[in-house]
């Protein structure tokens, strides 16, 4: 009896052991991590020079996985923008005051467009990026992973387009200086009532598959349906990349639609980006064709953008060049406009670097491209003005 009492008790050991450590295998797995992104601004809108502190889309989030076994991991995300210096909105500007240009008694969506309410005669905030006060603002989603077939995420994420960068490398550059947005996505492009607007990269509502790595390939794919929809619009967005990377150098392509209904304007967008890593030195390259799909010829509107990356590493130190075109939106529109930006930055350790960073955005006549990595830089108010921006920041990774 006293033996097999004893085994007994060795077996109900044993097996409270095995499931704690089965248990401490699946375990979730949580990571709090975030960007502190801060500089003393010389902002020059054209016409006016102020000094501010700007917040560069400083952030927070936490992120898990949980193993379910064999090859399949539950993920999730959720990551939030926050203004660090003033606690306010992010990328913001204020309308003048007059007749009917504020509202009462409205709300405006988080993801900005129109507000409803009462007019009155009060100034109002006219949202122009994603904002801060609102958690979850930036990729946040649920999913699950496999390392043989794919991944596959729910949320509010960057589409395949956004994310294809040539391995980082056509995208370097901090402070106002990084170009992909103001030119590759067409966000410079703001010539009034030409129904073009730039590409969206950061998508609400979206559905996104990762595709396993083979042959130094990964593809990308998204859908977003179009949760407005009416009896007279549809606009889902699909977007769709592929991106052959072998480590040292990189070549992409990926394609963009939001579906033209037959009250509204859509935009697609293709894209091809290159990269390669030589020594110290890196390169990047992209370009874009943007459309916004005009079924009458006299709305019809299209860009042609392209965008050159250069870094050198010298130690501690890190010097960045990039240079950019925007092509006119139609003939004779002189809407065009480059973007010249040079930056050196000096690593303190893995996590925190000094860097100063000029940049300046040359519109033609028609053209009134601004800056758009800055919480409120100001907007240009007069076509062909030229913004610059000089900055001195610090940024910590945790």
């Amino acid at each position: 009896m006293k033996f097999i009492a004893r085994k007994s008790l060795l077996a109900v050991a044993a097996g409270m052991t095995l499931a704690s450590t089965a248990f401490a295998q699946t375990a979730p797995s949580v990571t709090l991590y975030g960007r502190m992104d801060l500089a003393v601004e010389s902002a020059n809108d054209g016409a006016l020079t102020r000094t501010m502190l700007q917040n560069y889309a400083s952030r927070f989030g936490i992120k898990g996985d949980r193993s379910f076994g064999g090859d399949l991991t539950g993920i999730f995300q959720v990551e939030t923008a926050f203004s660090p210096e003033d606690g306010k909105n992010q990328n913001v500007s204020t309308a003048t005051t007059g007749t009917n240009a504020g509202i009462t008694g409205g709300s405006a969506p988080s993801g900005g467009g129109s507000i409803t309410g009462t007019p009155s005669t009060q100034s109002v905030v006219t949202k122009v990026g994603t904002t801060t006060g609102y958690l979850a603002s930036r990729n946040t989603f649920v999913g699950l992973k496999s390392l043989s077939k794919g991944t596959i995420l729910f949320g509010n994420y960057d589409t395949p387009l956004k994310s294809l960068d040539g391995a980082g490398l056509a995208s370097t550059l901090w402070a106002e200086g990084d170009a992909m947005e103001v030119i590759i996505h067409g966000k410079g492009t703001k010539t009034a009532g030409s129904n073009f607007d730039n590409v969206h990269t950061r998508q609400n509502n979206n559905l996104v598959y990762i595709s396993p790595k083979f042959a130094d390939i990964v593809v990308k794919a998204s859908y977003s349906p179009d949760e407005a929809q009416t009896t007279t619009t549809n606009q889902p967005l699909y977007s769709l990349s592929a991106e052959w990377d072998n480590g040292t150098y990189n070549f992409g392509l990926a394609t963009q639609k939001k579906d033209v209904s037959d009250q509204a304007f859509g935009m697609s967008a293709t894209k091809v980006t290159m990269g390669a890593k030589m020594g110290d030195f890196t390169a990047g390259l992209a370009f874009s064709t943007l459309d916004n799909n005009a079924a009458a010829s006299a709305n019809a509107r299209k860009t042609n953008n392209s965008l050159v990356v250069l870094g050198y590493t010298m130690g501690a130190t890190v010097f960045k060049f990039n240079y950019g075109m925007s092509g006119e939106s139609a003939a004779n529109a002189k809407d065009d406009l480059t973007m010249t930006s040079v930056e050196v930055g000096y690593a303190l350790d893995k996590q925190t670097t000094l860097y100063t960073n000029y940049a300046q955005i040359m519109n033609n006549s028609n053209a009134k491209g601004t800056f758009t990595a800055a919480d409120n830089f100001p907007a240009v108010g007069v076509a062909g003005n030229d913004p610059t921006a000089l900055s001195f920041g610090i940024r910590y990774n945790f």
